[in-house]
């Protein structure tokens, strides 16, 4: 019985301690993640900031048909660079757009002068609110980067880490929103008249990446989460085991007080023998005690009740004549 309560405690204080452990697991991991993808989000749209000014500042002085042709190769040379970073911020598209939403300069076409002069303004892109708000935009203001009204499916390059994590990222907000456009409005020198629109369509991180590495952090975690919750369920067996002891040991060594007794206690009542016992005297004579005479004895008395009272307890005088004789004899 000892043995047996001492493995349900045991196995009692692991699967509560496992628990707690493997909670704590699934939610470090959950703000894990979050912390991760709010890092990437602020370090990416402020290099994508930075370089989208730059480029729309260069952009300005060489809106002319030579001028295309070197802003198609410096879109073009920031997108294969993009491809070396380090961090894998990525910069799938750079495009160039005149006000009335005709494509001036892209990464995804080959710059030619007659093909510039058959093509249209596109009128979908015009009617958006992404671009009436990015050529409405008052100089040097910062854009905010958004997936538009058709947002670009997001970009993970792990197609293991893609399946593995699909459902991961229902519960991330951020993640749905990985692949997004900046709009930098081009300025006529010297004047607020917008001249041009640079989009810039960029990814923030490689969720592919950094899921493979928030999982490597979590295995770690389930190990020495695991480990933790063991030594501490041995801890509070020890301790429990110890408490039960201890409460034992004191409930054998006090008495048993009115408060402390059961509700029900079961007695068993012994006969027991009468503590008198019959008493024998040999200074008594059997025949001397005559019926309905009853002895009491005592340490250094003897009293006879009950009887006539024998002649041999008065004290009458003796005879003072066997008295002389033997004082004359």
């Amino acid at each position: 019985m000892k043995y047996s309560r001492l493995i349900l405690s045991f196995i009692l204080f692991f699967i509560l301690s496992e628990t707690l452990a493997l909670s704590g697991v699934v939610w470090t991991f959950y703000e894990s993640l979050q912390n991760a993808l709010i890092q990437e989000q602020f370090i990416s749209d402020h290099r994508a900031r930075d370089l989208s000014l730059a480029l729309a500042k260069s952009a300005e002085q060489r809106l002319d048909n030579d001028g295309y042709v070197e802003i198609e190769k410096m879109f073009r040379r920031y997108v294969e660079q993009s491809k070396k970073d380090p961090e894998e911020f990525y910069f799938l598209k750079i495009s160039l757009y005149a006000p009335d939403a005709k494509l001036l300069v892209s990464t995804d076409t080959i710059y030619t002068l007659e093909e510039l002069r058959k093509r249209k303004p596109d009128e979908e892109l015009a009617k958006s609110t992404f671009f009436r708000k990015g050529i409405r935009m008052k100089k040097w203001e910062w854009s905010e980067p958004e997936n538009g009204e058709n947002p670009i499916i997001n970009s993970k390059r792990d197609p293991k880490i893609r399946e593995g994590f699909l459902w991961v990222l229902d519960y991330l907000p951020l993640a749905k929103s990985n692949t997004v456009r900046l709009t930098t409005p081009l300025y006529k020198p010297g004047t607020l008249d917008v001249s041009g629109l640079v989009i810039l369509v960029y990814e923030r991180g490689n969720l592919g990446l950094l899921f493979e590495n928030q999982w490597k952090l979590m295995e770690w975690m389930v190990f020495n989460y695991i480990l933790i919750a063991f030594v501490v369920s041995l801890l509070l067996t020890g301790a429990f085991v110890a408490y039960t002891m201890f409460v034992t040991k004191n409930q054998m060594m006090e008495p048993s007080t009115a408060e402390s007794l059961p509700i029900f206690q079961k007695k068993t009542i012994e006969a027991k023998e009468s503590a008198l016992e019959p008493v024998s005297d040999t200074s008594i004579e059997p025949e001397k005690i005559e019926p309905n005479t009853t002895v009491v004895v005592t340490s250094d008395l003897e009293v006879v009740t009950g009887g006539p009272v024998s002649n041999q307890t008065k004290s009458e005088p003796k005879d003072t004549s066997i008295r002389d004789a033997i004082f004359l004899g």
